[in-house]
């Protein structure tokens, strides 16, 4: 995830033939998209005589804030599917259904006027939905399969845009097999651009966008294919079957995007969009939202997944989910020769600065950072100036602390290793062979076995507000840093410095 910008996302992903039953089916009509109205209807097929208490989410992955979905909710009905009104009462973000033992019909309205990328829209133009603020779910069913049917407003175009898979045979029809892919699978209607996709190792790759303004689509996607495979060649997998980024453009400047499993949702600023300097940041800022496939979504915390959608699901180690994807976004669009040393370089300053430069971080370590990110509304980046004097960003600290391991792990090793090393071991350890995610125990010991050596004094960093020694460690690198925190290259480094700076930003 990417900083808050108040401005929606897309999502589209290319579905795939899948015919399996499930005992939840919602849905959605759109008949009068100006009224910011979204009508969800919800047949649920069951046998046991019990109340079933229909629960809105509170927070969607990849955004770490409580919000009131339930509050968007209007004219909520239920009956049996012969009709039959039922007894409900609404309790906070939860609706009650008193006992019956015949299938369930519950509907519902949900305004829709939020344009933001952690929330739902409707107008005359698009419409857009975030899973977590529209579709409700029974505890019991969250690990189950679950249908959605969607019936576009008549005057757009015919197809829906989302990551979820589609049931052949059946338009508009798709599948997830439990509620944390629904609930990571945006939906999006209206009128899109779909620039001329890619394919890399044979997989598909697509960027579909709204309102992106004048630039060179094809040299942009060629462009995009080289952050593609450079990025994924870190890890040496692609675990997906397809990819799609999302756009939706604005006139000012500034991006942002959530990141989801098979797809990136990405708010553009296209003023100076593609001009020199603001160029890379673009690039940089796609990069970020690609590695985040790989970490977070699957190389992740223990507590990231499967959720808890009814409150906050806090993790020490947001400073690797967040902070070691900005790092990575600078090495992959380096990689692949769409930046120079000096704009990484100047890119790791001033996440340095952004630390340093703020009171906050002689209180808050990078763990209790990543916990509290849930109270600065989950985004760092639009603190109180109250809030920096206490706080830091996961960012920020993150992304040094992913430089540090990295240097001394090529250090320890004689640059036979790195922190790549890790991140490979920690997605087949974790990820494809016991499939969950790593506990903050074995992140750290991950760590030391790679480098072949404790590492007490750069967790401590991270664990506490312990004063960073930058110049240890970007000396490792063959790297200078001031008391300004300007980075620059020796002018007499070792051959092993040497070796390490060559071949950490020229891969």
């Amino acid at each position: 995830m990417t900083n808050k910008i108040p401005v929606l996302y897309l999502i589209l992903c290319l579905g795939t033939a899948i015919s399996t039953q499930a005992q939840m089916t919602f849905k959605v009509t759109m008949e009068n998209p100006s009224g910011h109205l979204y009508h969800v209807s919800l047949q649920y097929s069951h046998a046991k005589k019990e109340d079933l208490d229909f629960k809105m989410c509170t927070w969607t992955p990849g955004f770490y804030e409580i919000v009131d979905f339930a509050a968007a909710v209007k004219d909520f009905k239920a009956t049996t599917s012969d009709g039959q009104p039922l007894v409900w009462e609404k309790d906070s973000s939860t609706w009650k259904v008193h006992a019956t033992n015949k299938d369930v019909l519950i509907s519902y309205d949900v305004k829709a006027v939020e344009p933001f990328i952690g929330n739902v829209n409707l107008d005359e133009n698009y419409g857009y939905i975030i899973p977590g603020g529209l579709f409700m779910y029974l505890e019991k069913e969250l690990r189950h399969p679950v249908t959605i049917e969607m019936q576009p407003y008549s005057g757009w175009n015919k197809f829906v845009a989302t990551g979820l898979d589609t049931i052949p045979g059946k338009s508009n029809v798709f599948y997830a097999a439990d509620f944390d892919i629904l609930y990571d699978s945006p939906l999006l209607m209206g009128k899109l651009e779909v620039f001329p996709s890619f394919t890399v190792k044979g997989i598909p790759h697509q960027f579909i966008g709204y309102n992106l303004g004048e630039f060179d689509r094809n040299q942009f996607m060629a462009d995009l294919r080289k952050i593609v495979e450079h990025t994924s060649d870190i890890i040496g997998d692609i675990p997906y079957s397809h990819y799609t980024f999302l756009g939706v453009g604005h006139k000012g400047g500034g991006s942002g995007g959530i990141e989801h499993l098979n797809s990136a949702s990405l708010l553009i600023g296209s003023k100076n969009l593609m001009t020199p300097g603001h160029k890379e940041d673009f690039y940089n800022f796609l990069s970020h939202e690609y590695f985040h496939l790989y970490n977070v979504k699957r190389i992740r915390p223990i507590e990231l997944g499967p959720f808890d959608y009814s409150k906050e699901n806090y993790t020490n180690l947001l400073w690797i989910s967040e902070g070691f994807t900005d790092y990575y976004a600078f090495l992959g669009v380096r990689a692949a020769g769409l930046s120079d040393d000096e704009y990484v370089l100047k890119g790791l300053q001033q996440h340095i600065k952004n630390y340093e430069d703020v009171s906050g971080h002689l209180y808050q370590s990078a763990a209790a950072a990543s916990r509290g990110i849930w109270t600065i509304r989950g985004n760092p980046f639009t603190r109180t100036d109250k809030e920096r004097d206490s706080t830091i960003s996961v960012y920020d600290k993150g992304c040094i602390l992913g430089l540090m391991i990295d240097f001394k792990i090529r250090h320890e090793t004689a640059n036979k290793h790195s922190l790549d090393d890790v991140m490979k071991a920690l997605y087949k350890k974790y990820y494809q062979k016991r499939k969950r995610g790593f506990t903050d125990q074995e992140f750290q010991k991950e760590c030391e076995r790679i480098a072949g050596v404790p590492l007490p004094e750069v967790f401590s960093y991270a664990n506490t507000v312990t004063a960073v020694n930058y110049p240890k460690y970007f000396a490792y690198a063959g790297l200078d840093i001031d008391t300004a925190f300007k980075i620059t290259p020796m002018q007499h480094p070792t051959a092993l410095q040497y070796a390490i700076y060559t071949s950490w930003l020229h891969r």
